[in-house]
């Protein structure tokens, strides 16, 4: 009798556990997201993560998508190699006895890569004014992100973020980050919470927010929780399946009600009342179909 309960146990944990993998499993099938493009003739002088030769503008998305890049310089095979507007500047310069320097990339892999490479992966996307977008005939401009606010921070290989400094409870929190056309930020990575902390103190310090304050409150991201103990996403993914944790000392609190997440400047999350208003933290989901629909448990 002894043994068959023992196996029966063991029966129901196996069972589970296939449950939890199949759940995972299913919430790690990430979306393949569309690059756009924006600019014709025209390519970003932001920094370079990546560069290689292509057949066609196909082979360069799967390439930014290998490199994590939210942006991209395509150059058509077809086109000429010389920048026309460079050509034009060099002929009216030579017309008026002047000299003219083409305008150089910004990136740290080479001097003129687009010179060599017509597939230039870009760490960031252009956002808020369009300040490093420059003529070139060579080159079109590809982006994930269409329509960002001109309050996003863009964190590298990461996404676009915005803090909004409007103290909310984690509902309205949540309903203002979807009418921006995503959701409360993902940190259940070491690099994300990492990464968004610099940002929330950065944003923080330029706000003259006291690092008193800063430390107590923090600002809310996309961990919540129905039952004690049941975190979930704002992807409706159980935390479950992720292995990083950034629990400050003594939270989760045992004797706490169900709570919602807040990520502090000090690289923590900590559980607060779900009513409690806070600043908070959106996640801007790419122009095309999201890589899930924001939910809240």
């Amino acid at each position: 009798m002894h043994i068959l309960k023992c196996l029966a146990i063991y029966l129901i944990v196996v069972q589970a556990t296939i449950v939890s993998d199949q759940t995972c499993s299913r919430h790690r099938q990430l979306a393949k997201h569309r690059f756009y493009a924006l600019r014709h003739c025209q390519r970003s002088n932001r920094t370079i993560i990546g560069l290689i030769n292509v057949k066609n503008v196909g082979e360069c998305a799967e390439y930014a998508r290998k490199k994590r890049g939210m942006a991209f310089n395509f150059g058509p095979k077809d086109r000429n190699e010389t920048n026309l507007f460079d050509a034009l500047k060099a002929q009216q310069s030579a017309k008026s006895n002047r000299s003219s320097v083409p305008p150089k990339g910004t990136d740290t892999i080479t001097t003129d890569p687009e010179e060599f490479f017509n597939c230039q992966v870009l760490e960031c996307p252009e956002y808020r004014n369009l300040s490093t977008i420059v003529n070139d005939t060579r080159f079109d401009y590809y982006s994930l992100y269409t329509r960002e606010p001109q309050n996003a921070t863009c964190l590298p290989s990461v996404g676009m973020f915005v803090m909004d400094d409007r103290k909310l409870n984690y509902s309205l929190a949540f309903n203002e980050c979807r009418s921006m056309g995503g959701s409360l930020a993902h940190v259940a990575s070491e690099a994300r919470t990492n990464q968004i902390t610099k940002m929330l103190i950065k944003e923080m310090s330029k706000r003259n927010i006291t690092t008193s304050n800063k430390t107590m409150d923090g600002a809310y991201v996309g961990l919540n929780e129905t039952i004690r103990g049941a975190f979930f996403t704002s992807g409706n993914e159980p935390l479950e399946c992720f292995l990083y944790r950034a629990w400050a000392p003594g939270n989760p609190s045992k004797t706490r009600q169900p709570g919602c997440v807040a990520i502090t400047p000090n690289s923590s999350w900590i559980v607060q009342n779900c009513n409690k208003p806070l600043r908070f933290i959106c996640e801007l989901h790419t122009t095309g179909p999201p890589r899930y629909k924001p939910s809240l448990k």
